[in-house]
């Protein structure tokens, strides 16, 4: 069975929805409690800011704010999955999984 060429533009947007969806729910509560004290304030500050700025790159034709916000998320999900390893817990694969997602747009930007 062939690929399906045609969706990729549709699973590229429903990766993006996924990785703001994800980003949401993990952070926003925490950003919006707004204790400058905390680090967790800035890691959720960050990850907000460039999962915005990733949805913002699909909307425009160079690939540069994508794959500048993809790396930053990236790396990001790559400590968050360091700091929660405990073992091979479901938050481990989660931050796994969004490491791959932002991979992707590393390597592709907009396509």
């Amino acid at each position: 069975m062939n690929p399906w060429k045609n969706l990729t533009g549709l699973s590229s947007w429903l990766m993006r929805i996924a990785g703001m969806l994800m980003i949401f729910v993990w952070f926003f509560n925490t950003f919006m409690n707004f204790n400058l004290n905390q680090p967790q304030f800035y890691l959720a500050t960050v990850f907000l800011v460039f999962g915005v700025l990733l949805f913002a790159g699909g909307f425009i034709r160079k690939h540069s704010l994508t794959v500048v916000s993809a790396i930053v998320l990236m790396i990001l999900s790559i400590l968050q999955a360091y700091w929660n390893f405990n073992g091979l817990t479901d938050i481990f694969a989660q931050w796994i999984v969004m490491s791959s997602v932002f991979f992707y747009f590393v390597t592709h930007g907009n396509k």
